[in-house]
Order: C-alpha cells, then structure tokens, then sequence
C-alpha cells in the first residue's frame, strides 16, 4: 500500500485529484486482468501487490477530495455517505471473491472486478469539479 500512497501523493499535485483517482483505478483495473488467466505464484503475487496498491491510492485520493467538494453546510453528511459507500464495498467486496473462488469462477471473478473498477474511473472522470488549488469554502 505505501508504493500506492507514495505515487497518489506525487499525482495529486502534478495533475489534480479527479485525474488521479481515474488513472489509478484504471491501472489497477490493468494490474487485475492478466488474473483472468491462471498465472505462476509470483507473478500472481505481484499484479496482486500492485493492484492493492493502486486501491489503496485512488481510495486515499477520495478522502482528500471528498471533503473538498461539499460546501460547509453539508460536508459532514456527505464525506460521511461517501465514506460508508467505500466501508459497504469493503465488506461486499471479499464476499463476492471469496464466493466466486470457491465455486471455481475465476475468470468471472475477475470479469466482476474489472467492471467495478471501470465504472469507477468512469465516475471519477464525470465528476463536475477538480479542487486541484481551489480554496475550501
């Protein structure tokens, strides 16, 4: 996860947040495919490493941008919707892999993940502000 922390810290200052959370799930999108096909250990381990990793970055980017787009009046309700929306996909997310898993659906599995990685950089990109150097109101 620190690689991940590392490279979204140096991301978000050079092309701003929105841009940051869609590349980074998208490239975890990328590190997940090769999982479709059965792979040796290591390499499994790695694309694994780095696909957490860029989670790990996209998920810390939402929470430095979430607060900065809800005006004063609502920003509690809103970081705190967002935050529970990101803890419910961590709770359903191992559900559904180990589920999948366990009845031999590998390549769905993956298919599945893919899908809600893509859905979510594609959400990333339509989200309407950028708060790269704009003032908290």
């Amino acid at each position: 996860e620190i690689p991940g922390l590392i490279v979204s810290a140096i991301l978000v200052e050079w092309i701003g947040r929105k841009a940051t959370m869609w590349s980074m799930l998208f490239t975890c999108a990328a590190f997940l495919g090769p999982l479709v096909l059965h792979q040796d250990e290591l390499l499994t381990t790695a694309l694994l490493f780095g696909a957490r990793a860029c989670a790990m970055g996209s998920s810390t980017v939402l929470c430095l941008y979430a607060p900065e787009v809800y005006p004063t009046s609502v920003r509690s309700t809103g970081v705190g919707i967002a935050t529970s929306i990101g803890k419910i996909g961590g709770v359903i997310c191992p559900l559904v892999a180990v589920g999948m898993l366990r009845t031999c659906h590998q390549m769905e599995a993956v298919f599945v993940f893919e899908l809600v990685l893509c859905l979510a950089g594609v959400a990333c990109i339509l989200f309407p502000v950028e708060t790269k150097g704009r003032e908290i109101d």
